[in-house]
């Protein structure tokens, strides 16, 4: 139970390791949009050595229910290409730690996903934990900008509004084949299939640039960041996490605990290292975060 909240732990840190590559192509004015694409690429051919060294078992593909949950999940990559690009706007003038928090609380809406589709249950800890992360939102949402124009205070709201439905569609899409196991598609898998769809939104990408060429100048150490944490959570820490707290008969914290860790530690590292300080209320906003990501997995 220790080890598994510990692997939790260390994925939410992995994922701070996203949010530092996002914020430091902001300060740097760094193609994110390549970064994206030369990190799936690497993280796609890790997966499938690792399908090929390690078979799932019993997983299905040959099906029409299995081909329309594969392209779900597709979707669900370009969707995260989409909220990664408007986070790295949005903390170009705004507060990077606020950007941040408004877009990982997305979690929410599979949840709501799953008790409007799903007929998961809906219960009072659940119903107020959505509440405490929308009270969140707001705080984060009156944290002060990086730079003091009026204009750059309103336009980074609506960038990280965009990420947070980005990142909730996203989320939404790759959760679906959870909702049919008969499918058996394995988290390797899904993996590959959400930097598939990152590729294939990199690619829409480049014919919407025209004759725009990406900047690949200053992307290497972004792209070796990117690629190793999620290679590292993805398939050695956070689905074994997951398994370790279910066998114990606490699944649900999985995911809060994950994900708000990884909040927690990115307000550190902005706070510390980047030395942007939101005052009260990004403490506050933290807090109620933390607190409705605790109560949802309860």
């Amino acid at each position: 139970m220790i080890f598994g909240i510990i692997l939790l732990l260390l994925t939410g840190l992995c994922w701070v390791g996203i949010a530092v590559t996002v914020s430091r192509a902001a300060v740097r004015h760094l193609d994110v949009d390549f970064i994206q694409f030369a990190a799936s690429v690497v993280i796609a051919a890790a997966g499938v050595a690792v399908m090929m060294l390690h078979p799932v078992p019993g997983m299905k593909m040959d099906t029409p229910l299995s081909w329309i949950l594969s392209g779900a999940v597709m979707l669900a990559g370009s969707g995260n290409f989409l909220m990664i690009n408007l986070m790295r706007r949005a903390m170009i003038c705004g507060n990077k730690a606020a950007v941040w928090a408004i877009a990982q609380s997305a979690l929410i809406c599979p949840f709501l996903m799953g008790m409007i589709c799903f007929d998961a249950d809906v219960t009072v800890l659940r119903c107020a934990g959505i509440i405490f992360i929308l009270g969140g939102i707001v705080l984060f949402s009156a944290v002060g900008p990086v730079r003091r124009s009026r204009r750059k205070a309103v336009s980074w709201l609506p960038l990280a509004f965009g990420a947070f439905a980005a990142s909730g569609a996203a989320q939404c899409l790759a959760n679906l084949p959870s909702y049919w196991p008969e499918t058996a598609m394995s988290g390797v898998l899904r993996a590959c299939l959400v930097q598939s769809g990152t590729v294939g939104a990199f690619i829409c990408s480049g014919f919407l640039r025209g004759g725009n060429r990406f900047r690949r100048r200053g992307t290497l150490f972004p792209v070796i960041l990117l690629s190793a944490v999620q290679i590292a959570s993805l398939f050695f820490l956070f689905y074994r996490g997951l398994n370790l707290v279910a066998a114990n008969g606490c699944g649900s914290i999985g995911y809060p605990v994950a994900q708000g860790s990884c909040i927690a530690f990115f307000l550190l590292y902005n706070s510390l290292i980047r030395k942007e300080r939101g005052g009260w209320k990004q403490v506050a906003a933290l807090s109620l975060l933390l607190a409705g990501i605790l109560v949802i997995g309860m």
